[in-house]
């Protein structure tokens, strides 16, 4: 194989690549968000809720989910930007 053979599949591979997890990324991305938070949330819950649960496990669970009512709340938000037609027009 040339080396401008091999520089043509590796161009060709890697746009593929990105466009594949482009269009893969950003819808999945929130789904991935809202699941994870839904079960940090129930976690956080159920520990706290227990006799046994301890207040830095509370803590580590608060450090994780508070980003990520950040970034849930702001995919909602752009969402619906979206939809009524003030972004992405």
């Amino acid at each position: 194989m040339s080396v401008i053979s091999v520089s043509a599949i590796t161009t060709a591979a890697t746009s593929s690549a990105v466009s594949i997890t482009t269009a893969i990324g950003i819808g999945a991305g929130g789904a991935i968000i809202a699941i994870l938070l839904i079960m940090l949330l129930s976690s956080r819950e159920l520990i706290s809720a227990s006799s046994k649960g301890s207040k830095k496990v509370l803590a580590t669970l608060d450090s994780a989910i508070v980003p990520l009512l950040v970034v849930f709340s702001l995919t909602v938000v752009f969402q619906v930007l979206e939809i009524v037609g003030t972004i992405g027009g």
